[in-house]
């Protein structure tokens, strides 16, 4: 008869790993993820072998050494996949643990989560607080809301609130929050989060810009939200009125490989030397140009049909439009001159939209659907 695994090894190897890279910095979050077992809140997940997607049937309950050891790896699970793409999914553990650092949660706050998910973002926040029931979290599906609260009972957490609805109405039966976060890519903030959390309560939201999702930190106070890009990320897009469907190109158009116009970079040319020089670029690239977009090795500027500009560390690329190449290269040499900005260099700020109000002076203005996102550079 098989020896049934050790699970708390596996829990404890995957919080030695995030610690020792950095993304577990205190005791509190630490301890969470000691607590917390992964594996008792999953049924069926996806891994990626190869460029392959292979589906899991995994039993909580009698877990087997082998899915243990995708389960405490440090990468994202899908759980559910709709037209060949992920519909659901369990975060990166370290992702998680950034996100919770940044949150800085203490015991007593209240927190909203939107996008449930498996609910271990949600049981690490239960630990973090204290009490479960000061956690809530809302998913759109109900299947995933069925599911996530009885693996939470399952796993001790029923006092958790796992709430089914849209998360752009956030849980108001349940504000006010110390806290909200969300685990889904949002194409704009929803004026309720803000109506739900308390004056000097902090928000943490996957905010999307130029194809990605930079997670922007925000400090609500005087009915003000303002903040910073804490970590670049990518997540799932949210569905419902937070999506805006055509804020950034959706793509490129790839042409013929002999259509394609290329100028090698001269010297160290377009190098990012940085670790966060490419997400700087893209970031300031995107308060100009609502075409920027993150492409393959590279960052660049798409039209689509129309053609698109790409620069990288070979040169700067082009198919169809010069234009775009030469508007590329001069924006790339702007942010050089003012000295490579990163992205948590520009000051991020929220009002709501239809508020009449100028461009911040030497300031970028993005305008959402909810919200005018206004950026200025410095303190």
């Amino acid at each position: 008869m098989a020896t049934e695994p050790d699970t708390q090894v596996y829990i404890d190897r995957l919080a030695t790993k995030l610690k020792a890279t950095g993304a577990i910095r205190s005791a509190a979050v630490e301890r969470a993820f000691r607590a917390v077992p992964r594996h008792r809140l999953l049924e069926r997940f996806s891994y990626y072998d190869g460029a392959r997607p292979v589906m899991i049937d995994h039993n909580p309950r009698r877990p087997e050494p082998g899915h243990l050891d995708l389960i405490y790896d440090d990468t994202a699970l899908a759980t559910r996949r709709e037209g060949g793409r992920p519909a659901s999914s369990t975060s990166q553990p370290s992702m998680m643990a950034r996100t919770l650092e940044l949150l800085d949660l203490r015991p007593g706050m209240r927190v909203l989560e939107i996008g449930a998910g498996t609910g271990y973002n949600a049981a690490l926040m239960a630990e973090l607080t204290g009490e479960a029931h000061l956690v809530t979290t809302v998913d759109i599906r109900e299947d995933v809301v069925e599911q996530t609260s009885r693996l939470l009972a399952a796993a001790g957490y029923p006092g958790i609130r796992v709430r089914h609805g849209d998360g752009v109405q956030g849980a108001p039966a349940d504000a006010p929050f110390d806290r909200i976060v969300a685990t889904v890519g949002c194409s704009d903030l929803s004026p309720n989060w803000a109506a739900q959390l308390r004056d000097d309560g902090i928000m943490a939201i996957p905010l999307a810009h130029c194809g990605d999702h930079p997670l922007v930190l925000l400090r609500h106070q005087a009915g003000e939200l303002r903040g910073r890009v804490a970590l670049w990320t990518g997540f799932m897009p949210v569905r419902g009125p937070l999506h805006i469907e055509d804020l950034w190109p959706a793509g490129v158009v790839c042409g013929e490989q002999t259509e394609i116009a290329c100028e090698p970079a001269p010297g160290p040319g377009f190098a990012f030397s940085r670790p966060d020089d490419e997400h700087g670029f893209l970031f300031y690239l995107g308060l100009h140009d609502r075409r920027a977009l993150g492409m393959h090795d590279g960052i660049g500027l798409s039209a689509m049909l129309d053609g698109w500009a790409k620069l990288g560390p070979d040169g700067l690329s082009w198919w169809k439009n010069a234009g775009l190449a030469r508007t590329l290269e001069r924006l790339y040499q702007r942010w050089l001159a003012i000295g490579r900005p990163m992205a948590s260099d520009f000051l991020l700020s929220f009002q709501p939209a239809g508020v009449s109000s100028a461009r911040p002076p030497g300031g970028w203005v993005i305008e959402r659907r909810f919200y005018r996102e206004l950026a200025t550079l410095g303190a």
